[in-house]
């Protein structure tokens, strides 16, 4: 018997714009079902953009970015998620987010694409309202717990959503506090027992002049998040 030829991951050490998809007519960052009464699920950047750095080597990824919801743009949250690397790098039990791929490929094709993925489990990932949902504060972990998880995962058609470079994931979201606003009291378990996902367009942006941001470190992190924070002042 032949082995399989093995493919090598591909590297986007770098810095990113990510997009939201579009889903069903709606621009869609992050699906949150449930979470309000009353409110949509579709929530995508405020600014259009977010920010989205791959350390070294894929061994992290990081995004940023404020959203807001699609039917309400005063319902805004600070999206903060940090991935670390699968050991070995591989899908979960419950196997990848396959929708992007064109289905015009053969099985083969399909299997040899997504050999070429990073996969990411959740490290640290918050979501925090600003605004009119000043004090709510969300946790973002992976779901469904293993061994039926389906990590994060970066690269060609990898959002789930459409060909092109992107990522998607899977999580479940933890009320840590609620909003002062009491016309918006989160839901636990949402619609869909407190799942949501990300799907995002990636695409690479040059690196400030001088060296300012130095990729895959923690230069990189810490210059996008104080951008974030003078935006947002």
């Amino acid at each position: 018997m032949i082995a399989e030829k093995a493919h090598a991951v591909t590297i986007y050490s770098g810095s990113y714009e990510a997009t939201s998809v579009t889903t069903g007519g709606n621009d869609h960052t992050v699906w949150l079902p449930g979470l309000f009464s009353g409110v949509g699920a579709y929530w995508q950047f405020a600014s259009g953009t977010g920010d989205f750095v791959v350390g070294a080597g894929n061994a992290t990824a990081m995004l940023d970015g404020r959203i807001d919801n699609n039917g309400n743009s005063n319902l805004q949250f600070d999206l903060d998620i940090d991935l670390v690397l699968r050991n070995p790098n591989a899908p979960g039990g419950g196997g990848t987010k396959d929708g992007g791929i064109d289905g015009g490929l053969t099985p083969a094709e399909r299997a040899a694409l997504k050999s070429t993925w990073s996969f990411y489990d959740i490290q640290s990932a918050t979501l925090t309202g600003v605004g009119v949902l000043d004090g709510l504060v969300m946790t973002m972990i992976g779901f469904p717990q293993a061994p039926g998880d389906i990590p994060f995962q970066l690269g060609e058609s990898a959002n789930d959503k459409n060909q092109g470079l992107g990522v998607s994931g899977w999580f479940s979201w933890r009320i840590d506090s609620q909003a002062t606003n009491t016309n918006y009291v989160a839901r636990p378990n949402g619609s869909s027992n407190s799942h949501g996902d990300i799907n995002i367009n990636i695409s690479a942006v040059p690196l400030p002049s001088a060296g300012l941001l130095l990729i895959g470190g923690v230069g990189a992190l810490g210059a996008i998040r104080a951008r974030r924070k003078k935006k947002a002042a």
